[in-house]
């Protein structure tokens, strides 16, 4: 089962929360008016289950599930639903154009043609600060990061790529370069982390 709860780094402030929440029972008894002490009860037992629940999922990244696809939300950022929970998935390695960029429409049209109400599996890696989490995307066997680059719709990320398949996605990006596919058409496309540094 995927760290789906939250990831190593979340481990130590939902321990405190959890002693926070359990050193608070005597207030329990004495809240006023009871609705109010029965909350608070129930949050503590959310909250405990929750924790020991993320203390046997966090063990390790580079696991593999699947999931449906409810919606593509751009070119390199899904929504899936698994076990009843719904997703926010960043693809791994690749970074696609920003609304405001040209080419932004095409990559998520291709992704949405590709994966959207399919059934694909997810390689997990990490969790970004967004709280999405961030993996490689498989569908029918194929890799959706490695097409994006392939048709020239998306830049492997100089800073989050660092994998020995990143190699590999190089050099597909350098051919779709080569080819002028996608976004390559243009002679100097500017890349995300670039622009959105430019747009601040």
């Amino acid at each position: 089962m995927p760290p789906f709860l939250c990831d190593y780094s979340e481990l130590e402030k939902m321990a405190g929360a959890v002693g926070r929440c359990l050193g608070g029972w005597r207030k329990i008894l004495w809240c006023r008016p009871w609705p109010l002490g029965l909350l608070f009860l129930v949050s503590c037992i959310f909250l405990v289950s929750g924790y020991e629940l993320c203390l046997a999922n966090t063990n390790g990244y580079n696991e593999v599930f699947s999931a449906h696809v409810v919606k593509v939300i751009d070119g390199d950022t899904l929504e899936v639903r698994y076990q009843g929970r719904q997703l926010r998935v960043r693809l791994f390695g690749i970074d696609a154009p920003e609304w405001q960029q040209e080419f932004s429409h095409q990559a998520k049209e291709f992704a949405r043609q590709r994966v959207e109400g399919q059934r694909v599996e997810l390689q997990s890696k990490a969790w970004d600060k967004y709280g999405r989490l961030v993996a490689l995307v498989h569908v029918g066997g194929d890799s959706l990061n490695e097409e994006l680059l392939r048709e020239g719709l998306a830049w492997v990320h100089i800073y989050y790529c660092k994998e020995p398949i990143c190699r590999k996605w190089r050099q597909l990006e350098k051919e779709a370069r080569m080819a002028r596919r996608g976004l390559w058409k243009n002679d100097n496309p500017v890349p995300p982390w670039k622009w959105k540094q430019d747009h601040k």
